[in-house]
């Protein structure tokens, strides 16, 4: 895993030498820093009147502050918990190839017209490849392992408190296609393209923000390529402007852009109500960018690529738009699951946050929720002897506002956009 820290204020801060992250040339030089694939890790403590920075921690200095057995001792993690976040990284292996069976296509989604639009010659065809497909012998077992899980199921997702953390684990997908104006070129595969990244977000009860995220390129030898330069750039966009934001010699003036952290009568003050901690929480969290590149802006790949099949279709019909929709629509399911696992993470920390505050499940109010908040009152009551239900790590108003706001967001521009190109790609298959 590859480490990057933002807090406030610092858990550690004491044993660590930072600088001033509101001059300028510091400023710069940390910005540059953050884009470099060799960083590693970086520190930041901030109030309304300073902030301070410390990028790339040698390993004697960092065990102490960025180690996860370090950080699970503080805040009271769990074994299973502590276990799961230190199991062994995945390493870099090449995606599965997808087979090409148009039979086996046409069967899942033309099944009445099988017989009559499959030649004896493509029968037989599809016999000697079954055949060799038999022969091959199985693939080896491979260990239960965290990551291993995270790499195979796209839509997998972990939230855990206790008295003094809140931890969610996810994975995001990044849109790593960079060129404009052009539709991307049809892929073979079954998952949607893009980059999959892990992430583990923990909120500690002393206002310590951490985020630790996949190393992107494990087995890497040499410099970054061109491809993997920009790939990076993609992954960190969010981060980074969050990390901007943290600065008084942040230039970026981007109203969409600009968070409410230290800037002018917005800056935050430390109240329960206003906790620039919780917030940084859901900045970090809320990757809105990379939501608005994958589906929800009007022209996206998924909506391109349908309409220019059914353009196709229209003209002729032929098996390799078959083949396309199947794996058009593959795609979308596993990205419908992704997000949907998004929201089912907001509902676990709204949930979370009803002992605290009362409203904080106006907005997941099915019955699914309610049973997972009578779940919630009686792990917490039993972790406190009985007394005031209190979790340890309450969020601000503020930030369960945006997230109850995310999650209809979610719901409205991403789910919705998902789910109408899978009606259509439906709509396609009966052609």
């Amino acid at each position: 895993m590859s480490p990057t820290a933002v807090t406030s204020p610092a858990l550690f801060m004491p044993r660590l030498v930072l600088e001033d992250f509101d001059d300028e040339f510091i400023f710069k030089n940390a910005e540059e820093q953050f884009l470099n694939p060799e960083t590693r890790n970086l520190v930041v403590e901030f109030d309304n009147s300073t902030a301070r920075v410390a990028i790339n921690l040698d390993q004697e200095r960092i065990k102490d502050v960025l180690q996860a057995e370090v950080i699970g001792g503080h805040y009271g993690f769990s074994p299973r918990l502590l276990g799961v976040m230190c199991a062994q990284p995945l390493k870099d292996t090449p995606a599965p190839s997808v087979p090409d069976t148009p039979r086996s296509l046409m069967r899942d989604l033309w099944p009445q017209k099988e017989a009559e639009q499959t030649s004896r010659q493509s029968r037989a065809s599809d016999l000697e490849s079954s055949a060799e497909t038999v022969e091959k012998p199985p693939e080896p077992h491979r260990p239960l392992e965290q990551y291993n899980i995270a790499n195979e199921v796209w839509h997998y997702s972990s939230v855990d408190w206790g008295h003094k953390f809140l931890c969610v684990g996810y994975n995001s997908l990044f849109n790593t296609h960079t060129s404009q104006g052009a539709t991307a070129a049809y892929v073979k595969q079954n998952h949607p393209e893009g980059k999959r990244l892990w992430t583990w977000l923990i909120l500690g009860d002393d206002g310590t923000v951490i985020s630790i995220h996949e190393n992107l390129f494990p087995d890497r030898q040499g410099p970054l390529t061109s491809a993997q330069k920009s790939e990076l750039e993609v992954i960190r966009y969010n981060t980074l402007n969050v990390f901007r934001q943290l600065s008084k010699a942040n230039k970026v003036q981007s109203p969409i852009l600009t968070l409410p952290f230290r800037i002018g009568a917005q800056a935050l003050d430390n109240t329960p109500e206003t906790n620039p901690a919780s917030l940084l929480f859901y900045y970090l969290f809320d990757d809105w960018h990379t939501t608005y590149s994958l589906v929800a802006r009007r022209e996206h790949r998924y909506g391109e690529q349908l309409e220019e099949l059914r353009i196709n279709m229209f003209k002729k019909a032929e098996l390799d738009n078959i083949d396309r929709l199947h794996h058009i629509g593959r795609q979308l399911s596993t990205l419908k699951r992704i997000y949907q696992s998004y929201t089912t993470i907001i509902e676990s920390i709204l949930v979370a946050q009803k002992p605290v505050h009362p409203a904080a499940d106006v907005s997941v109010s099915s019955s699914q929720v309610l049973g997972a908040q009578k779940a919630v009152h009686q792990s917490v009551a039993m972790m406190s002897g009985g007394g005031e239900l209190s979790l340890g790590v309450a969020l601000a108003s503020t930030a369960i506002v945006r997230f109850a706001r995310l999650k209809d967001r979610i719901n409205l521009y991403a789910l919705s956009e998902i789910q109408e190109c899978l009606d259509e790609k439906e709509s396609l298959v009966f052609l």
